[in-house]
């Protein structure tokens, strides 16, 4: 979650309601038909796709999509310009193998693409996740891929049968890249 706007909407008998439109970044190649955000208990519907790259043609893998509640949601603070520097520890955290992950590890180097490289594991679904400076609520990427540890020349059919595991490096697309898919102001 990276903003909480407030908007007043008109209801139907004259009034007026408050109502916030949330805005969620993640990674784009996530995006499908059905978008629904799990905080909590509650089950939210994507309303709406605000900016989509899908990461191929030299794009970022990014997506900001909204929904309404009406309730301010908690917000993390997206940290446009602020660049980790090589060796800087960062904070993965996803929701890949149905189990929350949290893992610190270094950033490696920034790739000929400008994503950032980070050595640690993730796991299977955590596409989408922040990546934080840690301690802070600042979000300074967006996890997009990782590596899984198959042999060389092995068929993709391998790794359902053995169960290959994730590997680093974990790559993250930087939240700058944000300013690109939708409007901030």
């Amino acid at each position: 979650m990276i903003r909480s706007i407030e908007r007043r909407a008109a209801d139907r008998f004259g009034g007026g309601a408050v109502l916030f439109e949330n805005w969620v970044a993640s990674a784009g190649h996530c995006v499908g038909t059905d978008l629904v955000l799990k905080l909590g208990g509650a089950t939210h519907r994507i309303g709406r796709v605000l900016g989509y790259s899908s990461g191929r043609g030299g794009g970022f893998d990014v997506m900001v999509a909204s929904f309404v509640t009406y309730t301010r949601m908690a917000a993390l603070e997206p940290a446009f310009g602020e660049y980790p520097a090589v060796g800087d520890p960062l904070l993965l955290i996803g929701y890949g193998g149905k189990a929350l992950m949290m893992r610190v590890g270094p950033l490696v180097r920034y790739d000929d693409r400008g994503y950032m490289e980070i050595h640690n594991y993730a796991s299977r679904g955590n596409s989408g996740g922040p990546v934080l400076i840690p301690g802070t609520r600042r979000v300074v990427g967006i996890g997009i891929e990782t590596t899984v540890d198959r042999p060389a020349g092995a068929n993709s059919l391998y790794c359902m049968v053995a169960g290959c595991a994730v590997k680093p490096p974990y790559v993250a697309s930087h939240i700058d890249a944000l300013k690109g898919v939708a409007d901030f102001r």
